[in-house]
C-alpha cells in the first residue's frame, strides 16, 4: 500500500463565514447585471430565505457593502438597500493582492474556454431579451470611460451576461468564480482611454455577430478581445481553444 507523500496533495477545502458568502453572492449578481445603479434590493427576509441564513446575516452582508459604497441604505417608507455604484473594491472580490504568473495562465485559459462554450451556445439561445441587455450594456461602457473601475465591472457584465444568455447556469457561475479570482490582478490591467474605446469596439462587434447568429465573426471578436489580455499578461495567445467556423 501506497501512503500518500503530503497532505498538500489533498485540495483546501473553502470554509467561510455566512456572511462572507452572502456578500459573494449580492456582488455575483450585482456583476452579472441582476439589479442596475439605482434598484431596491429584495427584503432581507426575502434574501435571507433565498440564501438558507438569518437576517442578521443578510443585514451584516449588506451593511458590508453599504461601508464599501456598493449600496445605500435608506431610511423609511420606501426605503432599502439600493445600488449605489458598480466600483467594487477588489478586496470584496477576492482576498488575493496579486496571482503568479502561471495562476493568470490558467485563470485566462478556463476564462477562453468558458466564454468559448457560452458564445457556442449563445448563438443558439439568445433571445431578444438578451440581445437588449447587451446593447444597454454597450451604452454604458461608452458613457463609463472617466470612470475605470465601473468600466471594467460593466465588461465582466457584458461578458457574464453573454455567457447567461446560453442558458447554462454553470456557465456563468464558472466564469463569474474566474472574474473574481482575476480581479487580484486588476492592478495590472491595461485600462486607460484608448483601450476602452477599443474594448467598447469589440463588444459592439460582438453583439452584431451574435445579432447575425455569425459564430464565425462571434469567434473572431472573442479571440481578439481575450486575445489583447492573454499578449498583455502572458505575451501571446493562447492557442487552440477558438471557435471554428461551420
Amino acid at each position: 500500500m501506497n501512503d500518500v507523500s503530503s497532505a498538500n496533495e489533498f485540495p483546501r477545502p473553502e470554509i467561510r463565514r455566512a456572511a462572507d458568502v452572502v456578500t459573494q453572492a449580492l456582488l455575483d449578481g450585482i456583476r452579472a447585471g441582476v439589479v442596475e445603479i439605482g434598484t431596491r434590493l429584495p427584503r432581507d427576509t426575502d434574501l435571507g430565505n433565498r440564501f438558507g441564513v438569518s437576517r442578521l446575516v443578510v443585514r451584516e452582508a449588506l451593511d458590508r457593502l453599504r461601508r464599501a459604497g456598493v449600496l445605500e441604505i435608506r431610511k423609511g417608507p420606501g426605503g432599502g438597500a439600493f445600488v449605489r455604484s458598480l466600483s467594487i473594491p477588489t478586496e470584496l472580490l477576492t482576498e488575493r493582492t496579486a496571482l503568479a504568473l502561471e495562476e493568470i495562465r490558467e485563470l485566462l485559459e478556463a476564462r477562453r474556454a468558458l466564454e468559448w462554450t457560452g458564445a457556442l451556445l449563445a448563438v443558439r439561445h439568445a433571445d431578444d431579451d438578451d440581445l437588449a441587455t447587451l446593447e444597454r450594456l454597450v451604452d454604458q461602457l461608452d458613457a463609463s470611460q472617466d470612470d475605470p473601475l465601473e468600466f471594467i465591472e460593466l465588461d465582466v457584465q457584458f461578458h457574464l451576461r453573454l455567457a447567461a444568455s446560453s442558458g447554462n447556469a454553470y456557465l456563468r457561475r464558472w466564469l463569474a468564480e474566474v472574474f473574481r479570482s482575476l480581479a487580484a490582478a486588476r492592478s495590472g490591467y491595461p485600462v486607460g482611454f484608448g483601450d476602452m474605446a477599443t474594448a467598447i469596439g469589440y463588444q459592439g462587434d460582438t453583439l452584431a455577430a451574435l445579432r447575425a447568429r455569425d459564430l464565425g465573426r462571434l469567434s473572431r471578436s472573442l479571440d481578439v478581445h481575450l486575445g489583447g489580455l492573454e499578449e498583455h499578461f502572458l505575451g501571446r495567445r493562447i492557442v487552440g481553444l477558438a471557435l471554428e467556423e461551420g
